[in-house]
This record gives structure tokens, sequence and C-alpha cells, in this order.
């Protein structure tokens, strides 16, 4: 039940609610056994408008957040990893995230000998604004009566097409009939996202090279710009391919965090709202489920 909801029906000040609440969190967490994780998910969530952001550390075996920080930059998980203790660090063995560079540099630092691996959707989502990009260009290329096939085809070229309904699928045809270079982009562009659902790590890294060499036929400038990244991230990308981890259990965790902030009342306390995050998404035992 929300702090302002136990506040009337008790009649007792807010601050007193809350106080009570984050006593009741804090026993929780002093409870918790730490020891044994070997996997870890990071991900930020947006804490207030204005580009803040929170950092939460997950505990992907467990599917549990661990640790909440203010800020998405190096200094953040230094802190982590000081609260996670020297011993705790050694014995992780994978790490997730999303090609965030202060994350990765920090992570190298503290934990050399885990796999970091880029979670496949930050992969995937450079080759769509790639996409766009070369859209845009076409857009503006084309003589005007050409330039009507591509109106409003940004929605259609961008979802995966297993997503697209009939009508759709034969507007791109039509699209891709008077314009071969969106044809080759988005062709390429569903191959990929299949290269990342291999299973065979020997299979998908065979497809992935001979995807880059099929881009580099193309001649596509956005295409071997995206293939340059690729290149530069290619051991986190390598590591995703072996180990098939994602981050999707943190995408999860961050619609509950918006859920919360949704149903804030005092969480100008930026303390208490990290409390809370771990009540809802730390798997505190039975006692702590928020029912909110």
């Amino acid at each position: 039940m929300p702090v302002k909801a136990v506040s009337e029906q008790e009649r007792v000040d807010w601050r007193t609610v809350k106080d009570a609440e984050i006593r009741y969190i804090v026993g929780l967490l002093r409870k918790r056994d730490l020891d044994g994780i070997t996997d870890l998910g990071i991900d930020e969530v947006s804490e207030k408008k204005g580009h803040r952001y929170l950092t939460l550390v997950t505990d992907t075996v467990k599917r549990r957040v661990i640790w909440v920080g203010r800020g998405r930059d190096r200094a953040v998980l230094k802190k982590f990893f000081r609260w996670f203790g020297k011993k705790r660090t050694r014995r992780i063995k994978c790490v997730v995230i999303d090609m965030h560079d202060p994350y990765e540099l920090e992570i190298r630092k503290q934990c050399p000998r885990a796999a970091l691996i880029y979670d496949h959707f930050h992969v995937i989502k450079p080759l769509s604004l790639a996409i766009d990009n070369i859209r845009r260009r076409q857009q503006n290329e084309m003589p005007p009566e050409g330039r009507r096939y591509l109106k409003h085809s940004r929605y259609l070229l961008l979802r995966p097409r297993e997503d697209l309904s009939t009508k759709q699928r034969v507007r791109l045809k039509d699209l891709f009939a008077v314009n071969a270079t969106l044809s080759t982009a988005y062709l390429l562009k569903e191959d990929l996202r299949g290269v990342f659902r291999r299973q065979d790590p020997k299979q998908a890294r065979a497809e992935l090279r001979d995807w880059k060499r099929r881009v580099r036929e193309s001649n596509i400038p956005e295409l071997l710009e995206y293939v340059k990244m690729l290149n530069r991230r290619r051991f986190g990308i390598q590591n995703f391919l072996k180990h098939r981890k994602t981050n999707g259990l943190s995408e999860g965790f961050n619609n509950v965090v918006k859920t919360i902030k949704k149903n804030a009342y005092g969480f100008h306390d930026s303390q208490y709202f990290r409390l809370k995050i771990l009540r809802k998404c730390g798997k505190l035992g039975e006692a702590s489920i928020d029912r909110d």
C-alpha cells in the first residue's frame, strides 16, 4: 500500500510511515545472501527528467536487483564494486551491459577475467538508426515522383518483418521495387537479426563474418560505418554469441521502476526511491512484497 494511503488510513503523519518502511527495508537488506553471485546485468533507468539516471545491478541467475546507485558514469560502478567486495567480485564470470563505455572501463578493471557481454538489443539499435539515415538520404536524392513511395515508410523499415501485416509487406515490396538501396539495407538488417538468434556460436560467428562481407559489397556508407562499430566492439559481441546472455531482465526491472515512480509519494528523497526499488525487485522475502 502506498505511503500516503497508509498515512491516511492510520491517521499518522506520512513521514512517520516512510521512516518505518525505511527501517523495515534496511532490516531485510541486512539478511540478504550475496555470496555465490556469478552473473551480473548492469543497466540504467531514468530517475528524473533532465538526464538523471540510476544504475541497476542485477543478479541474473537469481533474477533480482542487488544494488542501485545514482548516475551512470564510471564512478557509480566503482562504488558498487567497493560495496560488493573483492572476494565476491573475483567470482564474477559474466557481466552484461549495453555498450556504455564508462561501465565497460570499470568492469574490465575490477573483474578482468569475466566475460563482458553486449546485450544484442543494444547492438541492433544503432543499425536501426543507420537504416533510418539511409531512408532520409534516399528520400532527398530521389526525384519528386519517386518520393511518394518513401512517405511514412520509417515504421515499415524499422519494424521486424514478422510483425508486418500482409498489406504492409506489399507496400514494402513496392518501395523496394523503386529503391534498391533500401531493399538491400532492409534485407541486411533482417539477416543480422537472424544471426543474433543463432544458438550455435560457431555458425553465428561464420554468418556474422559473411554479413560484414555483404555490407562491404553493398558499399552503403551508413552500413559501412555500422560495421566499423561492430569491429570495435567485437569482443563483447562474440561473448554474446558464445554465452547467449541478455539484459532482458534489467529491462523488465526498468518497467517496474517506472511503475514505482508513477505511484511515488515522497520520492524526492532519492535514497528512499532506491530502497523502494530494492524492496520491489530485490527478492527480499515474502514479507517484503510491496502491494502498491
